[in-house]
């Protein structure tokens, strides 16, 4: 769904919790107690001013007694409300302005997890790689592109804030993409060797050996938000738009995905050894550095 057709759904759904309390003859109070809640979360979810995640819709509907068939309709609801797409159009395409509205999203998050099959993560991306990226594999103008580099490296500083953990694996695949020259790439490694050394940064590359053997699953690409006082967020990129995943079971799969592969992965001794390689191999490659 799109945001205003997700926004109508959340506040249908809402909507619809009330009515049910309301037939019920419970007051919020009595909805919270018998939930575990507070007053105050019973009324914003019903007033549509939280996230209406599937199993806070099941416990309000143990609460207020539904039936089967509601409980299957009001659980549909909140199972499609969970789901958001932004489209890249237009003025909505990703650039400067969509890098600094995910700074402001990646700082308020307390742990940031990435799965990058692809390329090297934005978090991790030198200025050249970045540019080189956007130029291939990219919707916007190149007169747009210089502020959309600046924009992702400001956006970078969150990950020097000791505050936020950070979760991120990458393909060796994605690591041996070269947009550029094999300085750029270099250049790139040398960065992401660097960043791993953060005490609040966690790195793994998922080997070649292990992609070829089929010991690593292969999946597209996504960020997954965490946060203190609101549910977890997937996020996963196409070419026309971006998808937010909130419903708690579809993020627990993939919270279950990444550990799988940070199990597989490369990290500390063994990851810069594995760099190293890499860097030999471009090293040998013939042609203009």
């Amino acid at each position: 769904m799109t945001d205003a057709e997700t926004h109508h759904q959340h506040r249908r759904l809402a909507a619809h919790l009330k009515e049910l309390r309301q037939a019920a003859g419970l007051s919020a109070a009595a909805v919270g107690q018998a939930s575990g809640w507070s007053q105050s979360k019973v009324s914003k979810m019903e007033n549509g001013r939280t996230a209406l995640v599937v199993a806070d819709v099941e416990r309000w509907l143990d609460a207020v007694g539904a039936d089967d068939e509601t409980r299957d309709e009001v659980v549909g609801l909140a199972r499609e409300a969970g789901i958001r797409v932004r489209p890249w159009r237009h003025a909505d395409r990703p650039g400067a302005a969509d890098q600094e509205a995910r700074g402001r999203r990646d700082a308020a998050a307390v742990g940031i997890a990435v799965y990058q099959s692809e390329v090297v993560p934005g978090l991790l991306q030198t200025p050249e790689y970045a540019r080189r990226l956007l130029e291939v594999h990219s919707l916007m103008s190149r007169d747009e592109i210089p502020a959309a580099v600046l924009a992702r490296m400001n956006r970078q500083t969150v990950l020097f804030d000791e505050t936020t953990q950070f979760d991120l694996v990458i393909t060796e695949t994605a690591l041996r993409w070269r947009p550029g020259s094999v300085s750029v790439t270099l250049a790139q490694l040398d960065r992401i060797e660097a960043l791993a050394a953060l005490p609040n940064v966690r790195i793994g590359v998922i080997s070649r050996e292990r992609q070829e053997r089929r010991e690593a699953r292969p999946l597209h690409s996504f960020v997954l938000l965490r946060h203190v006082d609101s549910p977890a967020v997937v996020e996963i990129e196409t070419l026309t738009a971006e998808q937010q995943l909130t419903d708690p079971a579809d993020v627990a799969r993939y919270e279950q995905f990444l550990v799988e592969q940070q199990a597989l992965a490369a990290h500390g001794a063994e990851l810069v050894e594995l760099l190293d390689s890499v860097r030999e191999e471009l090293r040998q490659l013939p042609g203009p550095r």
